[in-house]
């Protein structure tokens, strides 16, 4: 059951991952000296859309699936709560495309874990209703109701209002964290991460698993109360009161092993999971190290800390998504995958980690060498995705109707992500006028039309045929009108030429085969 909606919902969950690590390589290849000032991936956009993906793309949609991995474990997962959970991921996609466009098109507003217009998070809202509807379905099939369940049940009904509320630019806490302590906001950060290790721990274990130890998570828990109390009530944070909260997180460390020893998880289990935790061991462990004042002021905000921070999310939260994918569709997230992956990230991160130590001038030598180390690590962790994408969406192409509608997809789908982000600077190359503003609707027009062709290859092929040729012919038609009018350039006719074509090929060739 569960199986089934998430192989359904991977393509898309895909896009948005390739799109994040495409931004992210673009950027670092802009920092080695590409020029992207005239697409819609210039620096701060491509920055900005890179980190946004990684913090609200396809890991956080993966990993809000946990419960309901929990549930079809236990016998209580309904089609009704999959419905639901079909809402909840429509209404967040649309999210995600309106955030991607916002932050293409400059909408951003310069904070690092939140970047776009505030107004959006009513959409994560909203969505979050159709979430909250799954869970209680699942709810009301348990006799007696599991401590974990509650707390997430909790969880889900705080996280709308908190959203709304922490996010909002006149009051919320967001952006002042920006000017104020760190060491309190990764106490907090970090806790967020420990009931979902022990759902996670719960999920891939054999057997029943009891947690032990608490007190190692509700002395942090603790503490972080009372870091915001001291801040928002009394006083900003000392240098030695932020360090103090800051160490309560290595209290996280003996806790888990200790949840995994008692679960009997290892490697062979699910390697993701693993791999998760000890990512998060070593971030925990070198954040720690990274505070000391010393250290800290040398290497604040430098390709060290991004290193860092790329381990953070790129393998620790990552993992914790796909340790959730591994367990539900094992032959398509395997063991060899989650090795090269782990691999691949701690290159880059020890790559960004030596330019650091250059930059904080612990060492002397060139950080550029290292920066293309970085890029090129980047270009084959897009490449790992793409072939895990691949597995997922491979087709079989055994009739010409098929590859009609494959080179449709490829022209008008990739040639509108590729024109939407670099139009600017390929229209002038090609000797046409651009405005930038009406070509971008073209543009998309050409992607919706691209997605015509993507469903018939999955079903219906000559009924969608049939749609894309006469929405091409009616195209096709009014830009000649407008190029013979002498309103529209060269580039007017052609679009009319190609669109008239690709309709008339399924017209007079294809049409009338089976």
């Amino acid at each position: 059951m569960l199986n089934k909606f998430i192989n359904d919902e991977l393509p898309l969950a895909f896009v948005w991952l390739i799109l994040g690590l495409f931004a992210g390589l673009v950027y670092a290849l802009e920092i080695l000296g590409l020029d992207g000032s005239m697409t819609l991936l210039s620096p701060e956009r491509a920055r900005s859309l890179h980190i946004s993906q990684m913090l609200y793309g396809f890991f956080p949609l993966i990993l809000s699936l946990l419960p309901f991995a929990l549930f079809q474990k236990e016998g209580v997962l309904s089609d009704t709560a999959i419905e639901h959970l079909r809402r909840y991921f429509v209404v967040w996609n649309l999210f995600l495309l309106t955030m991607t466009m916002a932050l293409l098109f400059g909408n951003i507003r310069g904070l690092p874990f939140y970047d776009f217009p505030y107004q959006l998070n009513f959409l994560l809202a909203f969505s979050g209703l159709f979430y909250l509807l799954a869970l209680l379905d699942a709810l009301r099939r348990y006799e007696k109701r599991p401590v974990w369940v509650n707390v997430s049940l909790a969880a889900v009904i705080a996280a709308p209002i908190a959203l709304v509320v922490l996010m909002n630019p006149q009051y919320g806490q967001v952006e002042k964290t920006l000017i104020g302590p760190h060491g309190d906001n990764t106490l907090g950060m970090s806790f967020t991460l420990i009931p979902i290790y022990y759902l996670l721990i719960k999920l891939v274990a054999g057997g029943e698993f009891k947690p032990r130890w608490h007190w190692l998570w509700i002395a942090p828990l603790i503490g972080y109360v009372i870091s915001l109390m001291i801040r928002n009530f009394l006083h900003p944070l000392s240098y030695n009161e932020e360090w103090f909260f800051q160490y309560l997180t290595l209290l996280y460390l003996p806790l888990l092993w200790v949840w995994l020893r008692d679960a009997g998880v290892d490697f062979k289990t699910n390697p993701y999971l693993i791999l998760s935790i000890g990512a998060f061991v070593f971030v925990d462990a070198e954040g720690n190290f990274l505070f000391i004042p010393e250290i800290r002021a040398l290497i604040h905000r430098n390709d060290l800390v991004v290193g860092h921070a790329h381990i953070a999310m790129g393998l620790a939260v990552a993992f914790m998504a796909l340790t959730i994918l591994h367990y539900i569709v094992p032959n398509l997230f395997r063991r060899m995958y989650a090795i090269l992956w782990a691999v691949l990230m701690a290159l880059m991160a020890l790559a960004l980690t030596v330019a650091g130590i250059f930059e904080a001038g612990g060492e002397s030598g060139a950080i550029e060498p290292f920066l293309w180390i970085r890029a090129i690590v980047g270009a084959m962790i897009v490449s790992l995705v793409l072939r895990i994408t691949y597995d997922r969406v491979k087709i079989r192409l055994d009739s010409a109707l098929k590859l009609y509608h494959l080179s449709g997809f490829l022209s008008d789908a990739g040639g509108g992500v590729i024109l939407i982000l670099g139009g600017a600077a390929l229209f002038p190359l090609l000797g046409f006028h651009f405005s930038g503003t009406y070509e971008y609707l073209v543009f998309a027009f050409m992607i919706g039309t691209g997605l015509a062709h993507w469903y018939g290859l999955q079903s219906d092929p000559h009924r969608f045929a049939e749609l894309s040729a006469s929405v091409r012919a009616i195209c096709a038609s009014v830009f000649a009108a407008l190029y013979m009018a002498g309103m529209l350039d060269g580039i007017a006719l052609l679009v009319a030429v190609y669109d008239l074509t690709f309709a008339l090929i399924y017209w007079l060739f294809l049409r009338s085969k089976d």
